[in-house]
């Protein structure tokens, strides 16, 4: 039998409270599914920010803006010297893979991050 990517998230997540939390966490998985299921309840950003601070969530639609990582950090490069040193995975939800993950670190703070997500194609 196909291994199905929908998924029931049961109770519905609370959407509002999901964006108060993700300013000092990183969010589950379904959170995120929850998102960007829904991202017609959100502000699509036109162009990226300049230098956000912690904590702050953007939705972009990276289809039509290409170049949504540029946003004034500087980020860990690879070896090169050039190219933005970022690590990927597949994030699960429940048993099923349903995200995408781009993460790269700060280069003057290691602790500093940017997360990009996106859900599997289907």
């Amino acid at each position: 039998m196909a291994e199905t990517r929908l998924f029931s998230l049961t109770p519905q997540l609370d959407i509002e409270q999901i964006l108060l939390e993700a300013q000092h966490r990183w969010l589950r998985p379904a959170e995120i599914c929850e998102i960007l299921r829904n991202y017609r309840k959100f502000h699509i950003a036109p162009e990226p920010p300049n230098k956000p601070p912690s904590g702050s969530l953007f939705l972009f639609d990276r289809k039509v803006l290409r170049y949504f990582r540029k946003d004034g950090h500087n980020w860990r490069k690879k070896k090169d010297g050039k190219t933005v040193k970022e690590a990927h995975e597949r994030l699960k939800a429940g048993s099923v893979e349903v995200l995408h993950c781009y993460y790269a670190h700060g280069e003057e703070n290691v602790n500093f991050q940017r997360r990009s997500y996106w859900m599997l194609e289907e």
